[in-house]
């Protein structure tokens, strides 16, 4: 089933589908706590203790919450309403101290003016990969750098690209699980597939959702639900040379959330950028 070329409409219901429904998004990803560890850990070892950050692709504020809880004064940034509403609600049931100091904003990443400065960055959960092209890449990062203070950092993750998996069967479904939907109780069954266009390095995934138990009342079953999310691939050379275009030194470059170094078989790449000064050299 090859992609012969880059389909606007399904890339951008890609880039939107996935987070239609937060309680689905947070019960799916309830278990996934080692990012959130770096990022409270970098901001730590970065920050010297509480201080500002600017959270782009904030999502329903899974690592919002924690810098919060830490202390710090966090901005969240995201284009989706639904996330952001969930993410809302993630903060309304902290303390009063932490409620202070959070701010949400809708926006895009690749196009966003806050009118501040921050001396940290940060954006998770490899949503770098919703950047579709070289210029969406330099617009991302052109806005970090003009939210950057002096001597400030943009730290974010992406995936590894992992060349068996980019090459699975698209006819077939895969990691297929049943668990009960976090708000109807249904029992549902999961399973994907995707199909990758090397040459836009876009792989455009399939989420299948289908009632693994006849419904409560005794009617028709639900149809088999369908949600796109389309991301975009980066291996490490080229997304090296990306940054570095875009006027930004690699300061740090891990292969998963422990800091262990990059390596061909990591699963992620965790990069902690710079604004590159004339006497940083090339790696």
């Amino acid at each position: 089933m090859p992609m012969p070329e880059r389909d606007e409409d399904l890339v951008d219901r890609g880039c939107r589908e996935h987070y239609d429904d937060p309680a689905l998004y947070d019960h799916e990803y309830r278990r996934r706590r080692q990012d959130v560890s770096f990022y409270r850990q970098l901001a730590r070892q970065l920050l010297g203790g509480p201080g500002r950050i600017l959270e782009l692709a904030c999502g329903s504020g899974r690592v919002t919450t924690a810098l919060l809880r830490d202390g710090h004064e966090v901005v969240g940034l995201d284009l989706s309403p639904s996330m952001l509403e969930r993410a809302e609600a993630r903060i309304a049931r902290l303390g009063r101290s932490a409620r202070s100091r959070a701010t949400l904003v809708q926006g895009d990443v690749r196009d966003f003016a806050l009118a501040a400065r921050f001396p940290l960055v940060i954006m998770a959960f490899n949503s770098f990969e919703h950047l579709y092209t070289r210029v969406e890449v330099a617009a991302c990062l052109e806005r970090v750098g003009a939210h950057l203070a002096e001597g400030g950092r943009f730290a974010f993750d992406v995936q590894n690209p992992n060349l068996q998996w980019l090459v699975r069967d698209p006819s077939r479904r895969w990691a297929r699980t049943v668990f009960r939907h976090p708000t109807t109780g249904r029992r549902i069954s999961y399973s994907t597939n995707h199909v990758y266009d090397p040459v836009s390095q876009i792989a455009v995934i399939r989420i299948y959702y289908q009632p693994a138990e006849p419904s409560p009342t005794g009617g028709d079953d639900e149809p088999e639900r369908v949600v796109v999310l389309s991301q975009r691939k980066f291996f490490p050379a080229e997304l090296e040379a990306l940054v570095t275009h875009a006027g930004f030194a690699v300061e740090k470059r891990y292969g998963d959330f422990a800091g262990e170094p990059l390596t061909g078989e990591a699963e992620s790449q965790l990069l902690v950028l710079k604004v590159r000064l004339p006497s940083d050299t090339r790696r």
